[in-house]
C-alpha cells in the first residue's frame, strides 16, 4: 500500500508541473513526436482535439511510470489508456494498482498449457464480426467442469486470449466479441460460485474491451437462468451487449460471411 502512495504522489506531482504539452526527461523512450507517429491509420480519422486528447494522456503516462520506476511498455500503457477512453486520472490509477497483476503476464505453460490442450476457450483465427471490426473468442462451456477444474484456472486461460487479442492499437480499439456455445451444456457446467468469479473476471481483470457476447445454442431453459442469475452479474453497460440467439443459423447477423468455415 506504501509503494502504491509513492507512485500515486509522483504521478500527481508529474501532473502538477506538466505543461499542454509536456516534456520528457531525457531518459525517456517516447516523445510527443514518435508517440503520434506511432498512431495508426484508424486514428489519423479522429478529429484533431481527440488526437491531441490521447497524445497528451499518453505521454503523461509514459513519463509518470518512469518517475514511478514502474517498468510497463509503450503497448501496455496504450492498451489501459484506450481501455479507459484516454482519461489520465483513470488511467494512471488502474496502472498504479494493476500493471503488475499475474493476469496480466501468464505463460504458456504447467496447467494453462494443460487446460488449453481441452478446448474449452481459444480464438477463431480470421474469424471477425459482422462490421469486420472485432475478432472472435470461442467459449465451449460444455467442456468446463467445476467440480474437476479451478475457476482460476478458466479465468486465466481467458485472461491469456484477451492479452493475445490487445497487442495492437487496432485490437485495443476494436475489442473482442465472446462467442458462447452452450451446445450441450448443462448444470453439471456450473455452478453459481463459479459464473460469479467467471463474470466478474471477464469485465474487470484485465484491460480488454467486450465489444459484444453472443450466446447460442441454449437449452430451452436459459433464457430464465440468464434473467434470474447471470444478468445480476454483468454491468448495465455489458448487458445491453449480449445477443441470446436462438438458432446458430442466426449467427450470419453478427458474424463475417462465411464464418461457418472457422
Amino acid at each position: 500500500m506504501n509503494a502504491i502512495v509513492s507512485r500515486t504522489n509522483l504521478f500527481k506531482k508529474r501532473k502538477r508541473h506538466s505543461s499542454k504539452k509536456p516534456p520528457l526527461g531525457s531518459s525517456s523512450c517516447l516523445t510527443q513526436k514518435s508517440v503520434s507517429d506511432t498512431f495508426d491509420d484508424q486514428q489519423s480519422a479522429a478529429s484533431e482535439h481527440q488526437r491531441r486528447r490521447e497524445v497528451e494522456c499518453i505521454l503523461h503516462l509514459v513519463e509518470g511510470c518512469r518517475l514511478a520506476n514502474i517498468p510497463a511498455s509503450s503497448s501496455m500503457i496504450f492498451r489501459f489508456a484506450c481501455y479507459y477512453n484516454f482519461d489520465y486520472e483513470v488511467s494512471r490509477s488502474a496502472l498504479l494498482q494493476r500493471f503488475d497483476d499475474p493476469h496480466l503476464h501468464l505463460r504458456m505453460e504447467g496447467d494453462l498449457m494443460k487446460q488449453f490442450q481441452n478446448l474449452v476457450l481459444f480464438p477463431l483465427p480470421g474469424l471477425r464480426t459482422k462490421n469486420n471490426h472485432q475478432e472472435v473468442l470461442y467459449f465451449h462451456a460444455c467442456r468446463h467442469f467445476p467440480a474437476e477444474t479451478d475457476t482460476e484456472v478458466l479465468i486465466n486461460n481467458m485472461c491469456y486470449v484477451f492479452n493475445d487479442m490487445s497487442l495492437s492499437q487496432e485490437q485495443c480499439r476494436n475489442g473482442v466479441a465472446l462467442l458462447i456455445d452452450l451446445n450441450q451444456w448443462t448444470f453439471k457446467n456450473f455452478t453459481p460460485e463459479c459464473a460469479n468469479k467467471f463474470l466478474k473476471a471477464m469485465q474487470h481483470q484485465v484491460p480488454t474491451k467486450l465489444a459484444t457476447i453472443l450466446i447460442v445454442n441454449g437449452p430451452h431453459w436459459f433464457p430464465k437462468v440468464y434473467r434470474c442469475v447471470f444478468k445480476k452479474m454483468l454491468s448495465t453497460t455489458l448487458v445491453k451487449k449480449v445477443h441470446i440467439i436462438k438458432q446458430s443459423k442466426y449467427l450470419q447477423d453478427y458474424l463475417m460471411d462465411g464464418y461457418g468455415k472457422y
